[in-house]
């Protein structure tokens, strides 16, 4: 089988996947390839700062974006433990 396209894509991760957007809304025929022989059903992401979504609302996917977004009450705090059931050594707030 012979595949032809103006760019390949090694990695599916944050900079591939960005990549393929980005060429794909300007028409630039692309193709992303990954070594994994499945896509995560969740998201690999815990924090996407202001500036990633002024990207993703730039390629028009801020919507979807949204619909998976948690609230910050979820997502505002770095805890150090000593294992996962054990004593919190220290809580740091994230958010200023």
């Amino acid at each position: 089988m012979k595949i032809e396209t103006y760019v390949l894509i090694a990695g599916s991760g944050p900079a591939g996947s960005s990549m393929a957007a980005f060429l794909s809304t300007h028409g630039v025929k692309n193709m992303l390839v990954t070594r994994y022989h499945w896509l995560a059903e969740t998201a690999r992401a815990r924090i996407i700062d202001q500036h990633t979504m002024e990207v993703m609302r730039n390629l028009g996917l801020e919507e979807q974006c949204m619909l998976y977004a948690r609230d910050q009450k979820l997502t505002g705090h770095n805890v150090f433990c000593i294992s996962l059931a054990g004593e919190e050594l220290d809580r740091l707030h994230i958010w200023r």
